[in-house]
């Protein structure tokens, strides 16, 4: 170990990382914890905890959790060493300018912290291989290839601990729900710990666009309780009936049937819609054809009036075209004209620098997506999510669902299903007033139908 602000050890960083990989990686993922989110963390500690022995923090940043807490020593871990400051935060800490997954731990007593939120497409191929078979190896689970950064320091506090540690995290409150962090919940599960789950309020992290929570997971309990608790904004907290905050919980999560042609799909994830994607004067100005170089495409409904059930080509004109959204996709299932490559070439290696471009053999060429019938906006206010056909034959990109394989009377009972029922209290709040529907709730009322 190095004392706080100490000189970086090159050779422990350079083992799982390369340079352009970690600068990248930087650039999108250091987010200071507000000092009162610091304090209401290690309040639900102390609550659990009278005195503490080792401390982890696997995503320490500055330090700051090490400020709080009534512990004997804090191992705080930071790959950046430009966050380690210049002054020791506690004289019982020490900060190590390290991966996290460099070493093994398995005697924490408390991990605390607030792990990175870098989104998987972000992650570093060869570094997110690495890792998920060391957490593997550890703990059984497979992380899904969908999982972001957070998931993988969330899994690595849990297999850190003592076998009567506890886990306090700062991370997305979605994970009490979301499918790609269905294998966590399913090793706590089976471990029988009792998981406490406070949601903060949205204005937590001005920038962030993911409701947060405070995570605690006791494995001193073993009595398999989970709840889950709401924040009034003033630092306390009032206990929800579920997840989702209703009485009955929510929407069940089905994967579409092999017998049933109607399904829901995920909306397009290109590797980054800000190159794949053009508003209209964009198309324009590169000279760029409709149906021969680019095709329809929406990657919001969020103009998209209530009142229209239907985006025909008027509508998408209307509040598309017209109106300078991303409305047109770059075609990747055709030889590319000298007119897509003059637009591809204007972009550099940053531009593009996702995992999902870096690991295709060809950067730009995407899988194109069959066009749905009807339209979701996955995130909603409201009451519901907006629902509409398709008769411009948009392809469903980003936040856009895409509905498949109903024919029209069954295509107008779940439009109708969708315009009344209220659904807000049976989806996990996403960020900042939103609700985010799964694809396997969507097809679990597509089964309904």
């Amino acid at each position: 170990m190095i004392p706080y602000g100490g000189v970086a050890e090159a050779g422990a960083i350079s083992q799982d990382w390369r340079g352009e990989d970690l600068s990248l990686y930087l650039g999108r993922c250091q987010v200071d914890t507000p000092d009162d989110l610091v304090a209401l963390t290690w309040r639900e500690v102390a609550a659990r905890r009278e005195a503490i022995g080792k401390v982890v923090d696997f995503g320490a940043g500055d330090g700051r959790f090490a400020r709080g807490g009534n512990y004997s020593a804090y191992v705080g871990y930071e790959i950046d060493w430009r966050r380690c400051g210049d002054g020791a935060p506690s004289k019982r800490a020490t900060i190590v300018h390290r991966c996290a997954f460099s070493e093994q731990i398995n005697d924490a007593d408390v991990c605390i912290g607030n792990p990175p939120f870098v989104r998987n497409q972000d992650l570093p191929a060869g570094w997110r291989k690495k890792v998920a078979e060391r957490l593997e190896a550890r703990s059984g689970v497979r992380l899904s290839g969908l999982a972001n950064a957070w998931q993988y320091f969330f899994l690595l506090s849990l297999v850190s601990l003592a076998p009567d540690g506890l886990c306090a995290l700062v991370i997305p409150y979605e994970w009490v729900s979301r499918p790609s962090a269905a294998g966590i919940r399913r090793f706590i599960l089976a471990a029988r710990w009792d998981v406490d789950v406070y949601r903060v309020a949205d204005s937590t992290f001005g920038g962030v666009l993911t409701t947060s929570s405070i995570t605690l997971v006791d494995k001193r309990s073993r009595n398999g309780r989970w709840r889950y608790f709401s924040d009034n904004g003033a630092g306390d907290f009032r206990a929800l009936r579920s997840e989702s905050g209703s009485d009955e919980g929510l929407i069940p999560f089905e994967p579409a049937s092999g017998s049933d042609s109607a399904r829901a799909m995920r909306g397009l994830s290109p590797g980054t819609q800000r190159i794949f994607t053009l508003t209209e004067p964009e198309r324009a100005r590169m000279g760029l054809l409709i149906g021969e170089d680019v095709v329809p495409c929406v990657t919001s409904l969020r103009l998209l009036p209530e009142a229209t059930s239907d985006l025909d080509q008027d509508a998408f004109y209307r509040f598309f075209r017209a109106s300078g959204q991303a409305c047109w996709l770059i075609r990747s299932d055709a030889s590319p004209s000298d007119r897509v490559l003059a637009y591809l070439s204007t972009f550099s290696k940053d531009d593009y620098a996702t995992s999902t471009c870096l690991g295709r053999p060809v950067w730009w060429k995407f899988k194109m997506p069959a066009t749905p019938s009807l339209l979701v906006a996955t995130s909603f206010k409201g009451f519901r999510p907006k629902v509409c056909a398709n008769s411009a034959g948009a392809k469903a990109v980003g936040g856009v669902a895409g509905i498949f394989g109903l024919d029209p009377d069954r295509r107008h009972r779940f439009m109708t299903m969708m315009a009344e029922r209220d659904l807000s209290d049976r989806v996990v709040a996403h960020a900042k007033g939103l609700r985010k529907i799964e694809i396997n709730q969507l097809n679990a009322l597509l089964a309904s139908t």
